[in-house]
């Protein structure tokens, strides 16, 4: 496995799970994620 730094492969949803690279808390869909990050931790 061949990754690159944290937090580059936001995209990838194939690839990654969606977790909150903060707090580790998964989501079903980037929009809830995202959400959750701007709520959460404004990005």
């Amino acid at each position: 496995m061949d990754q690159g730094e944290p937090g580059v492969d936001y995209d990838d949803t194939n690839l990654n799970p969606l977790i909150c690279d903060l707090c580790k808390q998964t989501f079903d869909s980037l929009d809830k994620l995202g959400e959750h990050q701007k709520k959460e931790h404004t990005m």
